[in-house]
């Protein structure tokens, strides 16, 4: 019996020293696989290093419009700030040239980081997708850099801590939303003191993270953290106390263009969230079956992600469900178009990009431990929201490309 009893304790021993091992080889070693392409150096001249280049290289694609199209118009609106006088949302209007009836809005940077990508795509829809005649009825606004605070200082948020995506709504009440699921992850998601990369508790993220999954799905557990929260303020995800400054902008912009036209279709471009190398099509849940129909029709051949499945999430102050409301009198087609980075709707995925964000807030709210520190968690949250690999471009604005012609195509057969 005592030598079954020690066989036993040594085979348990040696299960949980695996399962550590594995989770830890797992975790700390993911590396999602860059699509199989053939990298186009032509793609690559779209993406910069900063928000000041990007913005300039935006401005000459939008004054080079004006050899294509009549009455272009090139405009800026700066965003109020304690700490940076600079903060820019620029503006391109191309209005239709014959028949104004349709406009699309095509916008980038709501989440900050997230704008170099935002900032490409839209520098190669002007460049190669806009020609002439393909905007007889169809007028086009671009908007760079919704949220400029997050993307000149590498932030998914503004300078409030505020993820602009879950801040914007007609009504006040949008603040007294409630998420108490995100509450009871407060410990796992907000920690306190300096962030130190090596520690056993970073390393073992996802133990942590599994941990809570026996307790609830992946579903309900991303719900619950991306959903949006108006409570903690130094929190991921938190939607403020009040809305932005540059959301009143936006409105005033949206209603004084839309003005001569009977629809209006949104796309907001975002990264992150999905499968490596994909151009993913997430709406927030739509209860219009006309609408739906529309956005099928206009995405045709595309599968759009109508958020009734287990893997995906709803949000609250969603910029693009605001659009709606700010233009009631229009009808509205809404379309988030998400670029995949560490194929997020797997589990190692999904918790390896919650930690990198974990560990970006907690640096940015309570400092790192160190340089190297700084430098590596830095790197990795970069990484996710605006890859290096010049595959995973190259994938991107090909798909885009193709993408956002048909769409634009389709939407004026509407």
């Amino acid at each position: 019996m005592k030598k079954f009893i020690k066989i036993a304790a040594i085979t348990i021993v040696v299960l949980i020293i695996a399962i550590l091992g594995y989770t830890y080889i797992v975790f700390n070693f993911y590396s999602p696989t860059d699509p199989e392409v053939e990298v186009n150096e032509a793609a690559q001249k779209y993406f910069h290093k900063s928000y000041d280049k990007s913005r300039n290289a935006f401005l000459i694609q939008a004054n080079n419009l004006n050899e294509k199209f009549d009455s272009v118009q090139l405009f800026s609106r700066d965003v109020r700030s304690n700490i940076d006088d600079n903060l820019i949302i620029d503006f391109c209007y191309v209005p239709a040239q014959k028949d104004a009836k349709k406009l699309i809005i095509i916008t980038s940077g709501t989440h900050g980081v997230e704008g170099y990508v935002g900032s490409a795509v839209q520098q190669m829809f002007m460049s190669e997708v806009l020609t002439s005649g393909m905007l007889d009825d169809i007028g086009v606004l671009l908007v760079h850099s919704i949220n400029p605070f997050g993307f000149k200082y590498s932030r998914r948020v503004t300078e409030n801590n505020v993820d602009f995506n879950r801040n914007c709504d007609t009504e006040q009440s949008l603040f007294s939303s409630a998420n108490e699921g995100y509450g009871k992850l407060i410990a796992m998601l907000n920690p306190e003191g300096k962030v130190n990369s090596e520690c056993l508790k970073n390393r073992f993220f996802m133990l942590v993270a599994i941990n809570e999954l026996i307790k609830e799905s992946m579903g309900s557990l991303r719900q619950a953290i991306l959903q949006g929260q108006y409570k903690y303020t130094k929190g991921l995800y938190f939607g403020g106390l009040n809305f932005e400054p540059q959301l009143a902008t936006l409105s005033e912009v949206f209603k004084d263009i839309s003005a001569d036209y009977e629809s209006v279709f949104n796309i907001d471009l975002h990264t992150g969230y999905g499968e490596r190398g994909v151009a993913h099509l997430f709406p927030n849940p739509i209860d219009d079956e006309n609408i739906k129909s529309g956005l099928e029709n206009i995405f045709e051949g595309y599968e759009i992600n109508w958020g009734d499945s287990d893997d995906f999430y709803t949000i609250n102050g969603s910029f693009t469900d605001y659009i709606g409301k700010l233009l009631s009198d229009k009808t509205y087609y809404p379309m988030v178009l998400e670029y995949g980075t560490l194929t997020s709707q797997s589990t190692v995925g999904s918790i390896k990009s919650i930690h990198n964000m974990v560990m970006e807030n907690q640096g940015v709210q309570h400092g790192f431990k160190s340089a190297k520190d700084s430098l590596k968690i830095m790197h990795s949250f970069m990484e996710m929201y605006n890859p290096s690999s010049e595959k995973w471009r190259t994938k991107i604005m090909d798909d885009s490309k193709i993408i956002l012609k048909k769409a634009i195509i389709n939407y004026g057969d509407l």
